[in-house]
């Protein structure tokens, strides 16, 4: 009882996380809706009420230290300016735009208030409040209500539950059902709870890097310093390698999803991490597990080569087979179809508020040209599959800039916090006796899950250039959540009042 009590904030994080994630993936409003609002509430109230608490304070103090430390934090402020931003179209409509068939011209209804952000339909727009402050307020809990053990075992649990839903997917394949968790049909492909595969694909590369992260600072004894905690070298062998678990489920799902982009952007994450692994960890571990290290990788690669040799794996061969670099820089860029060109022209016509959330989809037949008109895409064409240029044509400069703004007070302190590690192990450094130890280089000194979640969180970003996974509530959510919880690897520096 008292285990829950002193984690029942984390608790209702990890909550949210599940309904986003198991219902349908997040993508379905009717579902959320008596759902995802409660659990806001009470996540909320759980923040302010029943933070967690050091040892040397009470409850009081502790809820003290939190409201204090809401009140300073630069993210509190943006998002509760992005809320009401997201607030004021639901009474601002504007409606849909109708085109004259007698002047062949389209009208373009103003809403009451010109000078205010708007919306084409209510009920539409209302669809980001499920998405946006929920995650924010998820991120604020994890940053000011949990201490750095309840933020580590925050995005353990948010793994195994990665892990899960990648059991789930490869259930249904192995059965090959065309219906999502066997009861919702599916005429496209799907995977696990995801009815779009790039979805799942970018959410299990973000889990995959988030997994491998922590699988990797309990196997290298990280940061055996004075300043940093000492690893425990006695635990057992499931206690240090159980993060595998879910690392190797969750790159497998990746791939499984058929998304070319997961695809190509979890085997770039595996590359980049294992890079850090082999060279700038090297020093840091035994010969023995030099050897094991360089035999695990070896093992892994030649697996996958000899699986896509032996196996009949037909379907993803066949994407495999269209990942060109041409066809990468076509997405990105969107040179290949008319999505970003409108989603510019609609930006630039209005371009402070833009024209609401799900307003892409009402504007862009009357940006596109006859040729466009012709070869429009009818399933996914809602959307820019690109994540910046449909939140500028939506949202505008304001709201985007609020959205950009919010990601950054999230990633900027880990900046700070590595820059001011980076500066205590220059120090040391210089005052170490021995300078080849490999605690005094400045590399060594930034936690290995700091690492992941910026490779990782940097994936979903250059996903998100050629397709929308921000606009996935359940990887927006992982995304912020992986930010807010890095920090309970970081050590706090101890610094003499000499310095």
């Amino acid at each position: 009882m008292n285990w829950f009590v002193r984690n029942v904030l984390v608790l209702h994080v990890l909550a949210l996380v599940l309904a986003f994630s198991w219902i349908h993936g997040g993508t379905r409003p009717d579902l959320l809706m008596p759902v995802i609002p409660w659990l806001t509430v009470f996540m909320l109230h759980f923040m302010l009420v029943f933070p967690q608490a050091k040892s040397t304070e009470t409850l009081m103090q502790a809820r003290r230290r939190v409201w204090r430390s809401l009140c300073r934090d630069p993210l509190f402020w943006f998002s509760l300016i992005l809320l009401i931003v997201l607030v004021i179209p639901l009474f601002n409509v504007a409606g849909a735009p109708v085109f004259d068939s007698v002047a062949e011209i389209w009208i373009n209804p103003p809403p009451p208030y010109e000078w205010l952000p708007s919306c084409v339909a209510a009920d539409e727009h209302a669809v980001l409040l499920l998405w946006f402050p929920p995650a924010l307020i998820a991120a604020l809990a994890a940053r000011h209500g949990l201490l750095k053990r309840g933020k580590r075992l925050l995005l353990e649990m948010i793994c195994w539950n990665g892990a899960v839903l990648a059991i789930i997917g490869f259930a249904q394949l192995l059965t090959e059902s065309d219906s999502l968790l066997w009861f919702v049909p599916l005429e496209s492909h799907f995977f696990s709870t995801f009815g779009y595969p790039n979805f799942a694909g970018a959410f299990f590369t973000l889990m995959f890097a988030l997994s491998a992260g922590l699988w990797m600072y309990d196997v290298t004894l990280f940061m055996q310093s004075d300043q940093f905690a000492m690893a425990d070298s006695n635990r057992s062998f499931f206690a240090r390698h159980r993060m595998a678990v879910p690392m190797i489920l969750s790159f497998v799902a990746a791939q499984a999803t058929l998304s070319r982009a997961a695809i190509l952007l979890s085997v770039i994450v595996f590359v980049v991490l294992c890079m850090y692994l082999i060279l700038f960890l090297w020093a840091r571990i035994s010969r023995g597990a030099q050897v094991k290290i360089a035999a695990g990788i070896f093992a892994a690669i030649a697996l996958a080569v000899i699986s896509l040799m032996i196996f009949n794996f037909s379907a993803f061969k066949a994407e495999l087979n269209t990942l060109t670099m041409d066809a990468v820089v076509e997405r990105v860029s969107g040179t290949g179809y008319y999505h970003v060109r409108v989603a510019k022209e609609i930006y630039n016509d209005h371009s402070a508020f833009g024209v609401g959330g799900w307003g892409y989809p009402h504007y862009q037949m009357q940006y596109m040209s006859p040729e466009d008109l012709k070869h429009m895409q009818i399933q996914g064409g809602a959307n820019v599959h690109n994540d910046a240029w449909q939140f500028l044509a939506e949202h505008g400069y304001v709201g985007f800039g609020l959205i950009v703004a919010c990601a950054l007070m999230l990633i900027v302190p880990l900046l700070v916090s590595v820059l001011k590690l980076m500066r205590n192990a220059s120090k040391l450094a210089k005052k170490d006796i021995d300078s080849n130890s490999p605690s005094s280089h400045w590399l060594y000194c930034i936690p290995l899950p700091l690492i992941a979640v910026f490779v990782g969180t940097t994936a979903t970003v250059c996903h998100s250039l050629g397709d929308l996974p921000f606009r996935d509530p359940a990887v927006l959510i992982v995304w912020v959540l992986a930010l807010a919880c890095v920090p309970g690897w970081i050590p706090v520096l101890k610094w003499s009042k000499s310095r």
